[in-house]
Parts: C-alpha cells; sequence; structure tokens
C-alpha cells in the first residue's frame, strides 16, 4: 500500500513533537550528552593528532590508551583551571546580590536626580514600575546558577567525552560493516556522511577557538579596568559568544553594571569597559571569525532569537547557550540532503 506524501509529512511532524516532548522530559540526562558530544568533537582533532603522531625518538605509533591519556590530561588541567578561576565567583556573586541590588538603586536614584536638574523630568513611578535593578541581577545569577550545576558535572562531561572520542575513532568501520546492504555502505553516501561530520567538527573547532579569544580578551580588559570577576564574565562571553547577534550583549550587561557599580569606578569606567565588549565582538564576530568560518553557516536572526527560545523551553539554560550550535548542526544536516536543502536555506542568513 502507497502513503501520500500529506500522509509522511504528518507522520514526520507527529514523530517530531513526540521527540520534543522527549527531550524535554528527559533534558536532565540529555544536556550532559549534548555537551559530552561537544567537548569530544572539540577534542578529536587533538585526540587524533595523538593518535596518528609517532613517540619520540622511536618509529612506532603512539597507541590509542596512550593518545586517550594525553587528552585526559589536557582536557582535566583546561577543565581544573576554569573551575578554579570561577567556581568561587560565581557563589560569591550569588551571595553578594542583595548588595548589588541596593547599590544598583541608589545609582538609579542619582541618575534620575542628575537628569531631573539638568531639566529632564522622569518619571519615577513609571520607571520603578517597568523597570526593576533586581530583575537584571537576577537573571544573571540564574544563568550562572546554570553555569554552575553545568561546572559541576565536569567530571561526566569530561569522560563522558573519551568514551565518544574511543567510539569515535571505529564507529564509522562499524556503522558501514553493520549495514552493508544499505545505503550507507554505498561509498557516496559514505563520502556524504563523512562530509557532514567534517563541517560539524570544523565548526565546533573553530567558533569554540574564536570565542574563547573572546573570553581572553574580555577578562584582560576587565581586569585592566579593576571589574569584579573578571575571569567569570571571560567565562560567560566565551559561552554567549555562541549566540550571534545578541549574545554579546547579554554577556556585557552585568559587567557593564558592576563596572558602574564599583565604588573606584569613575563616569568614565562603565563606558570603557562597554566600548572594550563592542571592539572585541566587533573584531572577533565581524573579522576573525568569517575569514576562518567561511559561507554557507551563518542563521538569520529571526531563527536565532526563536532557537534561543525553543531550546531554552526544551533543555533549560544550558539549552540557550547550547541552541545556536545545535540548530547549526541541523542546518548543516539539512543542507547535506537534496530533499531537506531548501528548509536549510530558509534557516540561514542570505
Amino acid at each position: 500500500m502507497q502513503i501520500s506524501r500529506a500522509t509522511n509529512v504528518l507522520l514526520a511532524i507527529a514523530a517530531t513533537f513526540i521527540i520534543i516532548a522527549g527531550m524535554k522530559a528527559a533534558s536532565s540526562f540529555i544536556v550532559p550528552v549534548i555537551l559530552s558530544i561537544f567537548v569530544s568533537i572539540i577534542l578529536s582533532p587533538l585526540y587524533f593528532f595523538f593518535a596518528s603522531s609517532k613517540i619520540p625518538f622511536t618509529k612506532r605509533e603512539i597507541p590509542d590508551w596512550l593518545s586517550i591519556i594525553l587528552v585526559v590530561v589536557i582536557a582535566g588541567f583546561i577543565f581544573f583551571v576554569i573551575g578554579k578561576l570561577v567556581g568561587n565567583s560565581i557563589q560569591d556573586f550569588s551571595n553578594n546580590l542583595e548588595d548589588y541590588q541596593g547599590a544598583l538603586t541608589t545609582k538609579l536614584q542619582a541618575l534620575i536626580n542628575s537628569l531631573t536638574q539638568l531639566g529632564l523630568p522622569i518619571p519615577e513611578n513609571g520607571l520603578s514600575e517597568n523597570f526593576s535593578p533586581g530583575m537584571i541581577m537576577n537573571v544573571s545569577t540564574s544563568v550562572l546558577n546554570g553555569l554552575g550545576s553545568l561546572l559541576s558535572n565536569t567530571f561526566l562531561i569530561v569522560f563522558t567525552s573519551i568514551f565518544i572520542l574511543m567510539e569515535a575513532s571505529v564507529f564509522s568501520e562499524k556503522l558501514h560493516r553493520a549495514f552493508p546492504a544499505t545505503d550507507l555502505g554505498n561509498s557516496k553516501a559514505k563520502d556524504g556522511t563523512d562530509q557532514v561530520i567534517e563541517k560539524i567538527k570544523r565548526y565546533a573547532t573553530i567558533k569554540s577557538i574564536v570565542s574563547l579569544m573572546t573570553g581572553a580578551f574580555i577578562s584582560a580588559w576587565l581586569w585592566f579596568f579593576n571589574v569584579e570577576y573578571p575571569f567569570l564574565w571571560g567565562l560567560v562571553a566565551f559561552m554567549f559568544n555562541f549566540i550571534p547577534n545578541i549574545g554579546s550583549i547579554i554577556a556585557a550587561v552585568p559587567a557593564v553594571l558592576l563596572a558602574w557599580l564599583s565604588p573606584e569606578s569613575t563616569f568614565a569606567t562603565p563606558i570603557l569597559v562597554a566600548v572594550g565588549y563592542l571592539a572585541v565582538n566587533f573584531i572577533v564576530g565581524n573579522i576573525v571569525e568569517p575569514k576562518f568560518m567561511g559561507k554557507g553557516l551563518g542563521l538569520s536572526t529571526l531563527v536565532v532569537f526563536l532557537s534561543l527560545l525553543f531550546w531554552g523551553w526544551v533543555l533549560g539554560p544550558v539549552g540557550m547557550l547550547l541552541s545556536v550550535p545545535l540548530t547549526i548542526i541541523v542546518k548543516i544536516i539539512l543542507d547535506a540532503n537534496e530533499e531537506t536543502r531548501w528548509i536549510g536555506i530558509m534557516l540561514g542568513d542570505k
């Protein structure tokens, strides 16, 4: 019996909704797994570099088990340094939240009084009803708490990533041996699959390096101006750099506010901090990243915003940080298929 095209479309839509509902219900399990896959993609060039290298002063290749150990040591050291630098900062920021809210309220009141004296009356009641100083800090705290829970799963994420790397070296061969009589067994399908995987690896690696540059520059800039928790805000800039257009703005808000609230700051300090954010994100986002990333991997601003809402709803705060990478991966897969390429084009920025 032949099934009509409309029936196939309806079945695909129904299956999609079931998968989304399942992902939302199992988000506590899925988030660490997705992060592990993402980390393993980033670490894979390092692993394959060691696996294809030779032991110094010998002609023997480095065995897989030693390559894994080297990757574990390097990844563990990186996560240890990150945890040391920002672990306590998250807790301190949360504990001092009420003090920051009080200082922000005082600063805003002083700003309103200054503007009123200059002949620019501000409706204070309307401002207090529509804008709450604590709202900004509460949003920042909720994001940081999500980041803190993410850091608490570091051990699980790193070791899951290592097992994924161990499996990755033989998975392709196992897949084609398991399904030799299907489309997966022919060389054309294999080449297409390999190209998709290579594009995903390239995107994840380049985006991670570019985001790391952004976080390092932001940390150095904030440290220069004595803004509290510079390494924490550098990590936030690193994470939110995966969200184009609006991510850098969201990441800059708490750091600029802290620069404004600092007793040692002058009128120019928060302005210079904001200028630093703008300069770093402009240079990295508009010059460095496009040069290495290439064309065809951009998303429209509307898709970025909708993916932020969708993945945030499905997977929580961490889903918001992973929203664009996940959507980019979906776009790469859609672009690789003739029947679904039109969807990938509609998701793109051009």
